[in-house]
């Protein structure tokens, strides 16, 4: 029953979670617009990356400040984030604000799912030693036989998406459409024999190129005041973020699953609610990821498995719950987060903007052996346990001394102190209070006793 009411958790749990979307309350502008909102992510494009640009956006527009500087450093992410991010740049232009991305300082990058969220932009500008470009989208899950035919056509699909939003702006769509086609990147230096990278100004895929290598001095060009605070992503964002990695999450489900298995046999109930909360948590990060219902369902039937072995106990269960967890684990990768559905008539393919990164094959070996030895670990807790006495079971009192509690008549019964607890006992001797005694028989849950030498 007590587990019955855990899987109850988790399932409200789950439910609660499924219904967390990034909700931001808009106040409205009852002034003008003016001024500067500056922000900055230095970060992978993920759930908790959209989910500060929409606060970007909602704190900007109820500041009433007309512009915002969104300082960029990043290598890519899922495609589903990135369109979500630039949803909430169009909102925010829509609402007639200003949007700058700037590329700062000197080593940054706004390379994949980047450069899209800086075509964007109504302005991009980007600071000496910085590129931006190599956009091509990374395509997963396409039926065996179809690959050149699926990956062509996604690819022409974000190359003409790249376009759209370069012409929005006024800037060289020709060129972008290389990043995506070809997957070619600018930089902010002219080309030269040293660096051959196409100039980023030259083919005007950006604004303006500032000549300070510093974040303050490229601000300061953007006309931005010295005393303007510059925000970062705060702890909602970093936590769906964490959650949204697909390794954390994958972590923390077999954590939770352990968690709940381990108080089987040291039952305390905290490590069960402690489970419960830490495999909704995980599960929630999942679905922040937009992770296939195959994916899931193959790791929670895994799960199952390895709690199977608790009666099994021939270690085939866990080794099949290590496969079935391993397979849905990789298919989290495998199937590319799903698009949003705000996409309008003609959404684009959900693709990510960057591959399986190595530590994530490491941490497939490390769960394969941390599933076989916490089975393992759990078998030997159980077979320790069934070797342990039971709990006040009078037949193990036999050998055992203590002391009489009262006097007992020969054949009648008293009570006597045996392993620190008072036992009814009989004797066929006279015995009286204080008498040390030994257990040597049991008779249903009477203790026969005789007097102990002393």
């Amino acid at each position: 029953m007590r587990y019955l009411r855990a899987v109850l958790a988790v399932a409200l749990l789950v439910a609660f979670a499924a219904q967390m979307a990034p909700v931001h309350s808009q106040s409205v502008c009852v002034g003008p617009k003016s001024g500067y909102y500056v922000a900055s992510l230095n970060a992978a494009i993920d759930p908790g990356s959209a989910d500060f640009m929409a606060t970007t956006v909602s704190n900007a527009e109820s500041l009433c400040a007309a512009n915002i500087v969104f300082v960029l450093t990043t290598d890519g992410g899922d495609g589903a984030s990135m369109q979500s991010m630039i949803t909430s740049i169009e909102a925010y232009q829509q609402w007639g604000g200003n949007f700058t991305t700037l590329v700062a300082p000197e080593g940054a990058f706004a390379f994949s799912a980047g450069s899209y969220i800086a075509e964007a932009s109504n302005r991009i500008v980007m600071a000496p030693g910085t590129t931006i470009g190599s956009a091509t989208p990374i395509v997963s899950g396409i039926p065996t036989g179809e690959e050149n035919t699926t990956l062509t056509k996604d690819i022409n699909a974000f190359a003409s998406y790249m376009q759209t939003l370069t012409a929005a702006h006024g800037r060289n769509a020709t060129a972008t459409a290389l990043m995506v086609t070809k997957g070619v990147s600018y930089c902010s230096t002219p080309a030269s024999a040293a660096i051959p990278c196409p100039s980023a100004l030259g083919h005007h895929v950006v604004d303006a190129v500032t000549n300070n290598t510093t974040l303050q001095g490229a601000l300061a060009y953007l006309g931005v005041p010295a005393s303007t605070p510059i925000n970062t992503p705060g702890v909602r964002s970093t936590l769906i973020s964490v959650l949204s990695d697909p390794n954390v999450s994958s972590l923390l489900f077999l954590l939770g699953v352990f968690a709940v298995l381990a108080d089987i046999y040291h039952p305390t109930l905290i490590l069960s609610v402690a489970g419960v909360v830490v495999i909704a948590v995980a599960l929630f990060g999942l679905g922040v990821f937009g992770a296939s219902p195959l994916a899931i369902l193959l790791m929670i039937v895994g799960a199952a498995f390895i709690f199977l072995e608790v009666k099994i106990q021939h270690g085939i269960s866990a080794l099949l719950g290590v496969v079935i967890f391993v397979l849905g684990f990789l298919l989290v990768y495998q199937f590319p987060p799903a698009s949003p559905s705000n996409q309008g008539t003609n959404p684009l393919p959900a693709v990510n903007f960057s591959g399986i990164p190595d530590i994530t094959y490491g941490l497939i070996v490390a769960l394969g052996a941390a599933i076989v030895i916490g089975s393992l670990y759990l078998r030997s807790i159980r077979d320790a346990l069934k070797k342990r006495p039971k709990v006040n079971e009078p037949t193990a009192l036999v050998g055992r001394e203590g002391t009489m509690e009262s006097d007992l008549t020969k054949g009648g019964k008293g009570v006597a102190e045996i392993a620190s607890e008072e036992w009814s006992v009989t004797s066929d001797q006279d015995l009286k209070r204080g008498d040390a005694v030994r257990v040597k028989g049991v008779q249903g849950n009477t203790l026969i006793i005789e007097k102990r030498e002393v």
